[in-house]
């Protein structure tokens, strides 16, 4: 054994150590979000002939390597993104029930409140108190219209200012990511060091999680952030400028969000012309998008038919009917036709007019001109009020064949939003359960675990030891060798 074995023991030292400064550094990052696990990637040195054969000369440290498996990134990118829209239209519909108040304090009680009210009106038709309360039932059903599409108007404006505010960060995500992409681009790995990769892909996670966007690593070292329909979101470029993403937005008209029709050089101070509304994202973008363009129009619109439907119906019936005065009855609820719950409301004076009932009928055509008067107890139309329970009507409240009763169309509501948020609570479920799924998957790669790093300091530690055994067993053999070989008789 000669020098030799000293050079191989100092590279036994050498590997062991940055071993140990590599598992420290895991260690110490175990809880640093976006961190990957980093490995101490070792191979033989080369060796040289000997008379006895080829002798190795130790060990080489290579490199030490990011764990990232792109694999695991793409996959857990998908399912974040899928997640978080899924998460976003589950809570929102959640909201709106919660919001309804249903089933003991919406709408749904305070009509059904409504027909037993009617029913004990048309017992005592010429009962002022019945009458009174009656008018009252009628107020809270109005407001409780009122309240519900208030409360679900003001969560779409609280989603607009959520959408705009992620608009705002997916797009500041996008700049700092190009700028990294500047920095990373054509730059070797060993210039760089494992940071702002590391930084780079955390900040990928979150745009995949706003977007869904998929991102690919390209051969020089830059990020392609593409959406589902292949537009490309973020690209590095080949000129002087070097970079340029695409800037995300909010149509002004439609509130859809829209990408810049060409790659904008933000940084250059260019202006782009935008494409039409795309729906080629997903994430909480989309899940916002969809909140404020699908679920809110849709059940505002669900409500307003029934605020139609109820409101034609007791209009009509009283308007057919005779008020004591032996006049015939008008309007009782009155709304704006453009925005029918928000605004529905008991009609002028009603309030105040317990004779604006009309409790009596009568169908031979007779119209009144100030010399009938109806018998006090005749409830034939307070009875026909409380009939409306189950009579089939068209969208106006007239009666039709094929129709609907204001019981059956505002259960079609009530349950059809309890079911909705129920599917989509389940798609959520399953979303947020297959990203923790790949999440797992890919911290199991790429996360810190704390047992592998003690075992690897446990190896390496033990490594060190035997590569200083080495060197202190071939410095022991050369000081035989070079101070005591060939002394005799000393």
């Amino acid at each position: 054994m000669g020098f030799v074995g000293l050079y191989i023991g100092a590279s036994g030292i050498r590997a062991a150590q940055t071993g140990l400064d590599t598992a420290s550094n895991n260690i110490a990052n175990a809880n640093t979000p976006g961190y990957t696990r980093q490995r101490v990637e070792l191979s033989p040195s080369h060796t040289f002939p000997s008379r006895s054969g080829p002798v190795g000369t130790g060990v080489t440290v290579d490199a030490i390597s990011r764990l990232r498996d792109h694999f695991l990134d793409a996959r857990y990118r998908a399912a974040i993104g899928r997640g978080a829209e899924d998460a976003v239209r589950a809570e929102s519909l959640q909201s709106m029930e919660n919001l309804s108040g249903e089933p003991d304090q919406g709408v749904s009680a305070r009509v059904g409140q409504l027909w037993g009210v009617l029913e004990g009106w048309s017992n005592t038709p010429d009962s002022d108190a019945a009458r009174t309360e009656v008018l009252g039932t009628m107020q809270l059903i109005a407001e409780g219209f009122r309240s519900t599409s208030d409360s679900w108007v003001r969560l779409g404006e609280d989603t607009e200012e959520r959408l705009a505010i992620a608009v705002d960060t997916a797009n500041a995500l996008l700049a700092d990511l190009t700028d990294l992409n500047a920095r990373l681009t054509n730059v070797p790995d060993e210039r760089i060091g494992p940071q702002l990769a590391d930084q780079r892909d955390l900040i990928i996670d979150q745009i995949a999680e706003l977007t869904g966007a998929s991102a690919r690593i390209q051969p020089n070292g830059s990020v392609r952030i593409t959406a589902a329909d292949g537009q490309t979101v973020l690209a590095s470029f080949d000129d002087d400028n070097g970079r340029g993403f695409r800037t995300l937005r909010l149509d002004p008209d439609t509130g859809a969000l829209q990408v810049s029709g060409e790659l904008a050089r933000e940084l250059a101070g260019d202006d782009a012309d935008y494409d039409e509304a795309t729906e080629a994202f997903s994430g909480e973008l989309r899940g916002l998008e969809r909140t404020l363009a699908e679920d809110l129009p849709r059940w505002l619109g669900e409500l307003d038919d029934v605020a139609r439907l109820l409101t034609g119906a007791l209009n009509r019936v009283n308007g057919e009917g005779f008020r004591r005065d032996g006049e015939r009855g008008g309007n009782l609820l009155v709304f704006d036709e453009l925005d029918p719950a928000r605004t529905l409301r008991l009609a002028d004076g009603v309030a105040e007019d317990r004779d604006s009932l009309a409790a009596a009928w009568r169908d031979d055509g007779f119209e009144p001109e100030g010399g009938w008067a109806p018998e006090p107890n005749d409830g034939t139309n307070a009875r026909r009020f409380a009939e409306l329970r189950s009579e089939r009507l068209d969208a106006d409240g007239d009666p039709a064949e094929g129709g609907r009763s204001i019981e059956n169309r505002l259960s079609d509501v009530i349950v059809g939003l309890a079911t909705e948020v129920n599917s989509a609570r389940t798609r959520a479920d399953a979303a947020v359960g297959i990203a923790a799924g790949a999440g797992l998957a890919r911290a199991a790669e790429h996360g810190v675990s704390i047992d592998e790093e003690m075992v690897d300091l446990i190896r390496y530690q033990r490594a060190l030891e035997a590569s200083a055994r080495v060197m202190t067993t071939v410095d022991q053999a050369l000081d035989v060798l070079i101070n005591r070989v060939g002394i005799v008789g000393r």
